[in-house]
C-alpha cells in the first residue's frame, strides 16, 4: 500500500478512537506530518465522521495539494507548530467541555491523576478566545506553547501535540480523563498534585514494556466492531 494511504488508515483510526470516546464535537482537526513539506489533515467537517477519501494534503503554507475537501479554517495554528516545532509529527485540535472549564479558571491544568503525568511540565493557557485563523495569531500561539505537548485556549478548547501519532492518541484522552478528575476532585476539596518527581517517576513506567500498546488496545476495542 502507498505510505500516504497508511498513514490515512492510521489517522482514520486516531479519529475514530477520539469520537467513540465522545471529544469530538461538529468541529476540531487532527493533522499528521506525511513528509518534511506536506501535511495529511482531516479537511473542514467533522473530525470523527471522516473517511479515507476525505483526507487531504497541504503544503507548509496551508494551501490544498490534493483532497476534495476543504482545509480547516484554523490551519493557521498547525502551520505555525509545525514550523516552530520541528519534531512535532502530528497536531490534535479540539474542543471538550472539561477542557474549556479548565481554559476560564486560574488554576488551569494540575496533574490530580496518574493518567495526566505526562502534563507535568505544564499547560500554558493562549489568553484569547479567537479562533487561530491568521498566520500572526497562530504564531502568537506557538510561542505560547513553546516546549509544552498541551496549551489551553480560553473559552476556546485546547491543542495537543505529540512526535508520534499514538501517543497524541494517549495524550488526547488523558489530558480531558485527568481534567475530568480534578474538577471532580474540586468539590470535594482543593485537589493535591502529583509532585514532579512523582510525575517523573510514572512516565518512565508508562513509557517502558507495553504499556502505550496496551493503551491503545483497549480504546481501539471500544471502538472497531
Amino acid at each position: 500500500m502507498d505510505p500516504v494511504e497508511l498513514l490515512k488508515e492510521k489517522l482514520l483510526l486516531a479519529c475514530k478512537i477520539f469520537q467513540s470516546q465522545k471529544l469530538f464535537d461538529g468541529f476540531g482537526h487532527v493533522t499528521l506530518r506525511a513528509a518534511e513539506d506536506r501535511i495529511l489533515s482531516t479537511p473542514k467537517m467533522p473530525p470523527g465522521k471522516v473517511s479515507m477519501r476525505d483526507f487531504i494534503i497541504l503544503n507548509m503554507e496551508g494551501e490544498k495539494l490534493e483532497g476534495f475537501g476543504e482545509p480547516n479554517g484554523e490551519t493557521p495554528m498547525h502551520i505555525s507548530i509545525y514550523r516552530a516545532r520541528p519534531e512535532v509529527k502530528c497536531i490534535l485540535h479540539y474542543h471538550p467541555d472539561e477542557l474549556i472549564a479548565a481554559s476560564v479558571v486560574e488554576q488551569g491544568v494540575k496533574v490530580v491523576a496518574n493518567c495526566g503525568v505526562f502534563f507535568y511540565q505544564g499547560t500554558p493557557i493562549f489568553d484569547s478566545p479567537s479562533l487561530i485563523v491568521t498566520p500572526a495569531l497562530g504564531d502568537d500561539l506557538a510561542r505560547v506553547l513553546a516546549g509544552h505537548n498541551s496549551i489551553l485556549l480560553r473559552g476556546h478548547g485546547a491543542t495537543v501535540v505529540s512526535g508520534d501519532l499514538d501517543e497524541l492518541v494517549r495524550l488526547g484522552i488523558n489530558l480531558v480523563k485527568n481534567v475530568r478528575i480534578q474538577i471532580m476532585a474540586s468539590v470535594l476539596g482543593a485537589p493535591k498534585a502529583h509532585s514532579e518527581a512523582e510525575s517523573r517517576s510514572i512516565v518512565e513506567l508508562e513509557t517502558q514494556g507495553n504499556a502505550l500498546r496496551r493503551f491503545l488496545d483497549y480504546y481501539i476495542s471500544e471502538t472497531v466492531d
